[in-house]
């Protein structure tokens, strides 16, 4: 028996005794797999879990999925960021339901909005034991490190490398009986678990004695740095009326357009409204990270006396007042934490 075919079988005994207790685990089915993979796209798995345990009970099918309304599928979503993947969510299952049943290959699920060639072969490969290969961050990782593949010749080559080396790994398993949904999660919770960015955990690591980078001590030198990120800076400038005279405290929201950022969620007003009894209650300012943009936002807090709600009338219904402290309605994190900041000045 070769050293790699060994380092296969340890690494599937491994994951066996070692892996954790995920939802999306206990019944892999293509509709919970392919939740689960555009759910954990740039999204740790810890905050992943609840959102999965929601979503499934409130869309427990993907007829469901699409028989909603994308306002119910964001409320959904509210807070897990990255509003791209609910939307693709909902056009795939759109997608799958005229179709009239769930693709079956790699090459079909690539034709599903939002879905790349990770996605992909997670999905047939964990759900249907297709020998697909996978390529995330954590399996990019443990291929660099057992193999020390460098940036050399550039990220385009780097990239064919690892997913090569992916490849032969899964197809060797499976021609060997280690199923490839075995051998792919294995290693998907190696890099999670024990192979991290810093201080890789080698000496509970099944696959060290097959590691190059581990055998020259380089383990933290792979897989190589990428260039430094380059911020994008921005500014927005909201303006948070807050209603007085009510039981609970009442915001005035309003739904972003389609082509705005955070299109779908409701969010403060981009304009100060022309209220009459429109009383300033003072700013507050918070910061936000989103992929590449560093974001400052800048809110004027309002109060309006609750006499003057009529004048609401005019604005049509993409405003709405929402109960501050639990909103109803689709919110990203950046509006709970401006609320929350409100809140901390006695705004609330």
């Amino acid at each position: 028996m070769g050293k790699y075919l060994t380092a296969i079988l340890a690494l599937a005994n491994w994951f066996e005794r070692q892996k954790r207790v995920l939802p999306w685990r206990d019944e892999p089915t293509l509709y919970r797999v392919w939740i689960s993979e555009i759910m954990l796209q740039q999204t740790q798995v810890a905050t992943v879990v609840p959102y999965f345990e929601r979503f499934i009970g409130r869309f427990p099918t993907v007829e469901a999925l699409a028989g909603a309304s994308i306002d119910e599928v964001l409320h959904a979503w509210a807070g897990l960021g990255y509003y791209s993947r609910a939307r693709n969510l909902h056009r795939g299952a759109h997608w799958i339901v005229e179709q009239g049943a769930f693709p079956q290959t790699r090459e079909q699920w690539l034709e599903v909005p939002g879905v790349g060639p990770y996605t992909a072969g997670a999905i047939v490969s964990i759900a249907l034991g297709q020998p697909e290969p996978i390529l995330d961050g954590n399996v990019e990782r443990v291929m660099s490190r057992l193999r020390r593949v460098s940036r050399v010749r550039g990220d385009s080559f780097f990239k064919q490398r690892l997913w090569k080396l992916s490849k032969i790994w899964v197809r060797d398993a499976h021609r060997h009986g280690v199923p490839s949904s075995v051998l792919n999660q294995a290693l998907m919770e190696l890099g999670a678990t024990v192979c991290s960015v810093r201080a890789p955990r080698c000496e509970r690591c099944p696959l060290s004695g097959v590691c190059r980078a581990r055998e020259k001590g380089e383990q933290e030198n792979y897989p190589p740095r990428r260039a430094a990120k380059q911020w994008i800076e921005v500014r927005e400038e909201l303006h948070c009326v807050l209603l007085e005279g009510a039981t609970r405290a009442q915001v005035l929201l309003r739904k972003r357009a389609a082509g705005e950022w955070r299109a779908g969620l409701w969010d403060l007003l981009a304009e100060k409204p022309e209220f009459r009894c429109l009383k300033s209650a003072g700013e507050v300012q918070t910061r936000h990270i989103v992929t590449r943009h560093r974001i400052t936002r800048l809110t004027r807090v309002w109060k309006l006396e609750s006499t003057a709600m009529l004048e609401l009338e005019n604005l049509g219904n993409d405003y709405r007042w929402v109960d501050a402290l639990l909103p109803e309605v689709a919110v990203g994190s950046a509006l709970k934490k401006t609320l929350a900041a409100v809140t901390a000045e006695g705004g609330l």
